[in-house]
């Protein structure tokens, strides 16, 4: 065997390699460690710590404006929100909820029957009271009072026999107790019949849905979903213009990464950039490999 011949040739292009291979391999180890600054008599020695250890701070505020400025901007997450794999499923949702009837939403609402039953009674309660104060404050014996006393009084002004039979003071006599009986009716028998009616038509509502509700008072399904998709788009801009203000994201990435200790943030960096890292050390021995060739021949 020609040993010279091999060492010629074959001994540069691994040496090369070797050394291109080792070279890298420490100048990656060299991002990390060592972890703290170490001195020898009071001199820091040089490369301590190491580039990522030592630039913790630099390396924190950049990631965080990284991430705001490039990552978390309100164009993305409201893109993000509003494609149509995440926004279909939910309009869909809201339109099969308003598909069941009003009972079945109420009860799910509520949590339990009994719940649900005394929420049914209340608000039909309150109901009627607002109608009966409505009722009062329209006055509506004194505007029969008024109104059907000069509706007589008209017609007796055009016939001769009525003028004579039917005085001022007879209609108003009259009309005055027709007010009075009214007003008397009103408020002993008026609450019971419009909390009869008004249960009867909550019972009714209830068994309704509220697309049924809606189609009635002239919104089909088509517009009802249209209107939802524009109120659930506008909600989520406000809603992300509105927790973007608040959130300092910066502030947080940057914060994160300053409470983390060295061994956790190269950690980090191994699970991402492990192959990447690796490939600069392998290519580190192939420059290696490449430049003992080109030395063969020089």
């Amino acid at each position: 065997m020609n040993w010279e011949l091999i060492s010629h040739y074959a001994v540069p292009p691994l040496v090369g390699a070797v050394i291109g291979y080792f070279t890298n391999m420490i100048a990656v180890k060299m991002l990390f460690f060592p972890h703290e600054e170490k001195r020898i008599f009071g001199w820091r020695v040089p490369f301590t710590p190491g580039a990522i250890p030592k630039g913790k701070a630099r390396l924190a505020k950049s990631a965080g404006r990284i991430v705001q400025n490039e990552l978390f901007t309100r164009e993305d997450i409201s893109g993000k929100l509003l494609t149509e794999e995440v926004e279909k499923p939910l309009i869909d949702r809201v339109m099969a909820i308003l598909g069941q009837n009003i009972n079945e939403i109420g009860l799910t609402l509520a949590g339990s029957r009994k719940k649900y039953d005394r929420l049914e009674k209340n608000f039909i309660e309150l109901l009627e009271t607002k109608i009966t104060e409505a009722i009062h404050k329209m006055d509506i014996p004194g505007v029969v009072t008024e109104e059907g006393g000069r509706m007589i009084k008209e017609q007796a002004q055009n016939s001769r026999i009525l003028r004579l039979l039917v005085s001022d003071s007879l209609v108003d006599t009259v009309m005055g107790s027709v007010g009075e009986k009214m007003e008397e009716f009103i408020d002993t028998r008026g609450p019971a019949m419009v909390n009869e009616i008004t249960e009867s038509r909550i019972h009714d509502l209830g068994n309704r849905t509220p697309l049924h509700v809606l189609e009635l008072a002239g919104y089909n399904e088509e517009y009802v979903r249209k209107k939802i998709t524009e109120a659930y788009r506008e909600s989520v801009v406000n809603a992300v213009n509105s927790a973007l203000k608040r959130i300092n994201v910066a502030s947080i990435v940057e914060d994160k990464i300053n409470s983390m200790s060295v061994a956790e943030l190269e950690k980090g960096v191994m699970m991402v950039m492990k192959n990447e890292l690796n490939m600069i050390v392998s290519l580190g021995g192939l420059i290696g490999l490449v430049i003992g060739c080109i030395n063969i021949f020089i």
